[in-house]
């Protein structure tokens, strides 16, 4: 039988330690799964996969999708470091999530739901990160 302690009954401090590592992990998660959808995109878009329509934002899908291979690559990369508690890793997500934004927006007339739905992960994580990563975030 587990005992569970109510969060009322917690020191401020320790509340906020636990909210910190509960979204700093959630943005490392969101940014694993993005990065993933990225080079899963990516490798279909240079693959040529007959999915993948032609009307995204450059002409040669060549291009978009190495576009996409190398972010999720950088994406996966800096989850990795958040989970790490790097402090530069922050400012990695933020702006891998925020280029992942805008990218999905340019498809979003070729795939609606799934840009729409990459978009508000990026944005969850950004705001993870943005609350509480960097060294504002930390206690050294």
């Amino acid at each position: 039988m587990t005992s569970h302690i109510p969060t009322s009954a917690l020191p401020d401090d320790v509340k906020q330690e636990i909210e910190q590592t509960t979204w700093l992990q959630f943005a490392a998660i969101i940014l694993f799964l993005v990065g993933a959808f990225n080079i899963i995109e990516g490798i279909a878009m240079v693959g040529n996969s007959s999915y993948v329509s032609d009307r995204v934002l450059f002409a040669n899908l060549d291009a978009w999708g190495w576009f996409f291979l190398i972010w999720g690559i950088i994406q996966i990369w800096a989850g990795v470091a958040v989970l790490r508690k790097a402090v530069w890793a922050a400012l990695v997500g933020i702006v891998t999530c925020f280029v992942n934004a805008i990218a999905q927006l340019s498809s979003s007339s070729t795939f609606p739901f799934w840009s729409l739905t990459i978009l508000a992960a990026n944005v969850l994580c950004i705001y993870g990160l943005v609350m509480y990563g960097g060294p504002r975030g930390r206690r050294a």
